[in-house]
């Protein structure tokens, strides 16, 4: 995989080799995903099947700019323990697998991933030794973890007692979860030509595998007023796609789960996770959302859904009323030295017989739902491989468009970020060069991030879920100006590097550069960025007082 990303046409020829030397040296360049299913959830293929088969298949058939991912699948029961050395297609690598199965040399199996996927049904209940395990691996090495199950308790004997994914969705009865039948039901099934619509025939069951999906509402995660007509509003970066804007679509399905908005609604589900519950696996003791300084970083709502009312329409599975609900939420658990977490409201997002015919008949809905599993893929890795691909985009940014015509040590620091940003625009889009930059503020220092944050981001805190701040802000530099200056730091501390009239001398310093070295080059171009951007406003603020006084004056 590496190699195709360095076997571009835009990459000067010269460069490949050294490019790819010095990625050789990175310790990931990839995300290891370990699918982890209950009996009854399918890996095989087959357009009807009731599983997740072709989501793993996306998965390893996909790229986001230099990241790429392993996956394999697990089933968790309680048959006899193995390994299968080499399963076909996306069949189980482990069988009778739990959270603290070990491999014949004694390490645990979840040592040897970046994430895991959780699709609970009606399985074994994880035990206290299964949940030290994997707590420990979230904690310890931030791993990821996405959960989902669907209606009643489906899913709640495998994920309802993992810290974090316990209380950030509806698992069991006593936490409210959807029932399948009845008024209290999330039918999101929509209609699929004009009788269904006017409610003149019955919007079927099976309309869940139809080519129209649900339209979801997806939530603010950046929200900027900097002057009256100017507004900055997007959605979380797992609901941007880079080229189509955000993805504001789902499969349907007649009967869904739930997830709980803890910043709008902290009174539904456990309230008790606003005091910081406690959690005891087998001495596996922590806070279930740990402070960072006088941070506490909370799960936040990104997308939710709505029910159509019956009546008017005609559902197969009968009456319900038109309602608004939790359906994606995530915890940043990087904010806070541990690993992020993703909840669904059901697993028919992502099943089979949901997607089959959306993807078949392609455009633009199904471009949408497939980036939202690779971007949930990309939110969910750990901090290091993120960095890692960061350091790829910066270098090879100077072997292909825009570095050989427009990085010019004589360019201001500014214009030489926007440069880059477009080029990273490119393969990520807007969302995630936000998310990028917060991730390096926090290789600063946690304050930057949090500045950061509070003056853009919708980001929920344990005492202040929406931080004050000036709107409009009529001083305040735009998120756009200040990625770039950032990045325009970056650039040019950099380009110091490879500082060289011979194009030899340039690429045998690129494929000897140290990897340390140039982290520690892009931390320093950061903070200089940032340095030369207080700089300038200072100047800039200091000239509009002058005019402005001398307004008053006349």
């Amino acid at each position: 995989m590496m190699e195709l990303f360095f076997d571009r046409s835009d990459i000067v020829d010269v460069a490949r080799r050294p490019l790819l030397e010095y990625a050789k040296k990175l310790r990931w360049s990839h995300a290891r995903i370990l699918f982890v299913v209950d009996v009854g959830i399918s890996l095989s293929p087959g357009a009807d099947a009731f599983g997740v088969e072709r989501v793993i298949r996306v998965l390893r058939e996909s790229t986001v700019g230099c990241m790429h991912f392993h996956v394999d699948a697990a089933v968790h029961s309680n048959a006899p323990f193995a390994v299968v050395a080499n399963p076909p297609g996306t069949e189980a690598k482990y069988i009778g697998f739990k959270f603290d199965s070990k491999l014949p040399n004694g390490s645990l199996v979840v040592d040897q991933y970046d994430e895991v996927w959780c699709f609970g049904a009606s399985g074994p209940n994880t035990n206290d030794d299964e949940l030290g395990a994997l707590t420990t691996w979230m904690n310890g090495k931030k791993g990821g973890v996405f959960a989902t199950g669907d209606h009643d308790t489906l899913g709640a004997s495998m994920c309802s007692r993992i810290p974090r994914v316990g209380t950030m969705r509806a698992w069991t009865n006593a936490q409210g979860v959807p029932p399948v039948g009845g008024a209290g039901r999330i039918d999101t099934n929509r209609p699929f030509n004009a009788a269904e619509a006017s409610g003149a025939e019955v919007i079927e069951f099976n309309r869940q595998g139809d080519t129209k999906p649900q339209p979801i509402d997806w939530v603010t995660w950046m929200h900027h007023l900097h002057f009256p007509f100017h507004v900055h509003r997007r959605p979380h970066p797992v609901l941007c796609h880079p080229t189509l804007g955000p993805i504001n679509v789902m499969p349907d399905h007649p009967h869904e789960g739930v997830v709980f908005d803890h910043v709008a609604q902290p009174d539904v589900g456990l309230a008790a996770i606003t005091l910081g519950n406690d959690y005891d696996f087998a001495g596996v003791a922590g806070e279930e959302y740990p402070p960072l300084g006088a941070v506490r970083p909370l799960p936040m709502v990104i997308a939710h859904g709505k029910t159509l009312a019956d009546p008017p329409l005609w559902h197969e599975k009968g009456d319900s009323p038109a309602k608004r609900f939790g359906m994606i939420n995530v915890y940043d658990g990087h904010r806070a030295g541990i690993g992020r977490v993703a909840t669904d409201s059901t697993w028919h997002h992502w099943m089979n017989v949901n997607i089959t015919e959306l993807e078949a008949a392609g455009g633009t809905n199904w471009e949408k739902i497939k980036r939202y599993y690779l971007n949930l893929a990309v939110w969910l890795a750990p901090p290091h491989i993120s960095r890692t691909c960061f350091h790829l985009h910066v270098l090879e940014s100077f072997f292909a468009y825009p570095g050989i015509e427009e990085f010019s040590p004589k360019r201001p620091t500014i214009e030489l970020g926007a440069s880059f940003r477009a080029y990273l625009l490119r393969w990520h889009g807007p969302c995630w060069v936000t998310q990028f930059l917060i991730d390096r503020l926090t290789d600063l220092s946690v304050s930057y991030r949090e500045r950061w944050m509070e003056r853009y981001l919708r980001y929920p805190q344990f005492d202040k879920p929406f931080p004050p701040r000036p709107d409009p802000c009529l001083s305040c530099p735009s998120p756009d100006l200040f990625e770039a200056a950032v990045l325009g730091g970056i650039v040019k501390a950099t380009a110091q590097l490879f500082e060289s009239d011979l194009v030899e001398d340039r690429m045998e310093r690129l494929a000897a550069a140290d990897p340390d070295e140039i982290e520690k080059v892009i931390r320093e171009g950061s903070l200089r960025g940032l340095q030369e951007l207080n700089a300038t406003f200072e100047k800039s603020l200091e000239q509009s007082k002058q005019v402005l006084t001398s307004f008053e004056q006349r």
